[in-house]
């Protein structure tokens, strides 16, 4: 893969079971993406929640698993927090420090030395200079790093720069994640618009939004599809994989198919229902980090909006460009028309860990796949489409889903809206989605099945008989 330097890379991208090699040597790879070593995250704050949300986005933005939170409140002893961070065993403890709350932090950091004095784990104490310094002194012998204030954007970057260093085996090792961010900012900037990458593999899973400016907001966790597809389960419930299948399906006959997609690493979907059970899988991790974001009061509103979504990822390796549009709406619930693409296998990763080096090329890896049109119609609206083959007129009402097949350069036309949206020749086609934002899953069996299985066939996105 060539770079805007004119240097060539090639890049190892790790998949769980197995490497995809990418560029002209065969020798050796000059860079290798992997998931990294797994961090396991502890965060003690002030007496508010408010203290805990810098190191909440920290985290987030980090891939680093919290194991723990600890307020300074009174509402445990100092025994019972030293018994829950041992019981915890956390690689990396990240305590923010706030002067109003100095004697409860203190007390956190006596806790900390009493139930983790054998493990040692590594100490982040993030806060302004006068609000760190007793906290520092409580945690004598302990191994201690002072970092900037986590409320801040800059102290924020200081402190995932740190945790990302702790994950690494090596300096040619790029992480997953690090590459996903690097991929959507190189994107931003070559369009010159705003993009989003939404990545899930079998291990983890990722949104990065980066604005036109190059800014990115970035979410990561350990949730997948294959080696941690039991983890969507667990922090979610059964319920929230199975409402997204198309057919009924008992809760421990589909716990067993999720604890197998554990088991085999890099398996391919052999049947329609287990092909069902990933996008199923794929959908929930991607909202699961949305709700983290918005817990951890990241801003991800904007990425609704942006201008092209790219899937990477198992995302972009369904076997149907369908199937990925599918997933990609329902679970991002975009807002206003755009584009959706899909990287060539792995190629946009291996882009995006050159270009946490070096300038890249990242758009010959990306193919165009739908133009999405999210509508919310008070009443029965026109929809023109336009393409090599000529114009289609579609009168779209509230909760219609459909695809307009299209062939060659693209352009849109919506009632009500001033401007046309254009693009160049799409994979799938034009797809109109008018179900409403938020988009909200019927509770009932008997109504949410048959939505299910008639939004995959409008798209042609299952098989028939999954469908069933």
């Amino acid at each position: 893969m060539s770079t805007a330097t004119g240097l060539v890379a090639t890049v190892d991208v790790a998949r769980e079971a197995s490497d995809h090699r990418i560029g002209p040597r065969a020798d050796g790879s000059d860079l290798q993406v992997a998931a990294g070593r797994p961090l396991r995250l502890a965060l003690l704050g002030g007496r508010s929640d408010a203290t805990l949300v810098g190191g909440r986005a920290a985290a987030l933005a980090a891939c680093a698993d919290v194991v723990l939170t600890i307020r300074g409140d009174a509402r445990s002893t100092l025994v019972e927090r030293a018994a829950a961070l041992r019981d915890a065993r956390p690689t990396t403890v990240l305590l923010t420090a706030d002067g109003q709350d100095g004697s409860a932090l203190v007390d956190l950091a006596e806790a900390l030395r009493l139930g983790c004095a054998s493990d040692r784990p590594a100490v982040l104490v993030a806060g302004h200079e006068n609000a760190r310094r007793p906290v520092l002194a409580a945690l004598a012998g302990l191994p201690v790093e002072a970092m900037p204030d986590a409320a801040t954007s800059a102290g924020r970057d200081a402190i995932v720069a740190r945790l990302r260093a702790m994950r690494r085996d090596g300096g040619s090792l790029v992480l997953r994640d690090e590459s996903v961010d690097a991929a959507a900012r190189a994107v931003a900037s070559a369009t010159g618009r705003a993009a989003v990458i939404a990545d899930v593999s079998g291990t983890t899973s990722s949104l990065a939004y980066a604005s036109a400016s190059g800014a990115v907001t970035a979410v990561h966790a350990h949730l997948g599809v294959g080696a941690s597809a039991d983890r969507v389960v667990a922090g979610g419930g059964l319920d929230r994989v199975r409402r997204w299948m198309p057919r009924a399906v008992d809760g421990p006959a589909l716990l067993e198919r999720v604890f197998n997609r554990a088991r085999w690493p890099d398996a391919v979907a052999a049947t329609p229902q287990t092909l069902a059970l990933e996008m199923a899988l794929a959908r929930e991790c991607l909202r699961r980090l949305l709700a983290e974001a918005e817990r951890a009061e990241v801003a991800f509103g904007a990425a609704r909006s942006a201008p092209l979504i790219v899937c990477t990822g198992q995302l972009a390796r369904f076997p149907r460009a369908a199937q990925t549009v599918l997933v990609a709406v329902d679970a991002l619930a975009p807002e206003t028309v755009q584009v959706i693409a899909w990287e060539r296998p792995d190629a946009l990763i291996a882009a995006g860990a050159i270009a946490s080096r070096t300038p890249a090329d990242v758009m010959s890896a990306l193919t165009p796949l739908a133009l999405v049109a999210s509508l919310a119609p008070r009443r029965v609206m026109t929809v023109r489409v336009s393409d090599a083959s000529g114009a289609v007129e579609q009168r779209v009402g509230r909760g219609a889903f459909l695809l307009v097949p299209t062939r060659g350069a693209v352009e849109l036309t919506v009632q009500g809206i001033a401007s046309a949206t254009t693009s160049e020749a799409l994979a799938l086609g034009v797809v109109i989605d008018a179900r409403g934002r938020p988009l909200e899953l019927p509770p009932r069996d008997a109504e949410r099945l048959p939505a299910v299985g008639r939004w995959a066939a409008a798209v042609d996105a299952l098989p028939p008989e999954a469908e069933r």
